[in-house]
This record gives structure tokens, sequence and C-alpha cells, in this order.
């Protein structure tokens, strides 16, 4: 099980050449099970928490939402060197209100297909990784009641991150994408 806060900024782009950027906070709750066979299956769902959506001199204020993903997942092996890859499946929902005076609330829904990995080293109970994710999903939006559909326009994440262990038991993560979908987490796991 592990807890983790998150926040991501990006650009969305969206039918009609109408480009905006996102910035949003969410916390999530995870439970996954390890295989024999070293293959993972982890649930997540969790709130945003807020954000903004910004563009074409506009401003949106995101109201809380949900946010759910599925995942699976697989390490490889060698000595202290590991290769962590990922495949997930997530969506939010979240409504959105224009920072003027008589604005309607209006939905946004986000779906999102990932792959990604992480690769690194062992030293001793830190496991330093460098991380590359492609990811791609509609963006379902109402703007000025109507309906326009979008996508995030980086498609990519890279970045670094950490895990610490502490004990048999516990551990930390940091991780912080700094190119393509800009995105920094940091959460803790409790393993039996």
């Amino acid at each position: 099980m592990s807890v983790a806060a998150a926040a991501a900024s990006t650009r969305l782009v969206f039918d009609g050449d109408r480009d905006v950027d996102l910035d949003q906070q969410a916390i999530s709750v995870s439970v996954g099970q390890v295989r024999p066979s070293r293959w993972s299956v982890r649930g997540s769902l969790g709130v945003v928490l807020d954000g903004a959506l910004a563009g074409e001199g506009r401003r949106y204020e995101l109201d809380p939402g949900v946010v759910g993903a599925i995942a699976v997942a697989r390490p490889w092996t060698r000595g202290p060197w590991f290769v962590h890859g990922t495949a997930s499946l997530g969506a939010s929902r979240v409504t959105t209100t224009e920072r003027v005076d008589g604005a309607p609330t209006e939905g946004l829904v986000a779906i999102d297909a990932r792959i990604g990995a992480t690769a690194g080293r062992q030293l001793g109970p830190v496991m330093p990784y460098v991380l590359a994710r492609a990811f791609g999903g509609p963006v379902l939006w109402t703007i000025d009641g109507a309906g326009v559909t979008g996508t995030d326009a980086y498609h990519v994440q890279l970045g670094a991150g950490a895990t610490l262990s502490i004990g048999d038991a516990w551990s930390v993560m940091i991780d912080v994408a700094a190119l393509g979908e800009r995105a920094a987490s940091v959460g803790v796991s409790w393993r039996r």
C-alpha cells in the first residue's frame, strides 16, 4: 500500500487550435500485489485537490475531482542494476469554472494510457534511477457550452528519482519529470 502526493504541469491542445496550460495537484492511495512471476498489479484512487487551466487570455479554476488508475509492472535485475517496466490506464474527472462573474461550471475528463521504464542502481538502501514514459489519450472538455477534444502536447516524460528503503517494510520515493509533461511526486509505501 502507498500514499503519494503529486503535482503536474503540461500543455493541452484542443480542437480549433485552442491551447491551454494545465497545472494540477493530487493525492492518491494505491494497493497492489506482487505475483511469484515478479509481475505486479496495482490500483489507485485519489483526489485532484486543486489546479487551473490558462490560455488565450482566459483562466479556469479546477474544482476538486477524482482520479484513478490500474497498472501492471515488472522488474528486471542484474546484480545491483535494475530496469522496472510499467503500463497503466488512468482517468480523471474534474469540473472547471472560468474566473469571471456568472461563469458556468463545466466538466473535464482525461483518459490516459502510459508505458514507462525506470533504470538505475541499488546503492545500499537507496535506489536512484532515470525515467522515461510515453502516454496518450483524449481530454474531453466543455467550454462555452460546446464539447471539445484535446490531448497532451508532449506525450512523454523524462526525469529521475530515487527510492529509500527503511527497514524491510517501508520505503519513501521521490520522482521528478523535468522534460515533456512536467511532474513531481513524493510517496510512502508499506509492504508486508
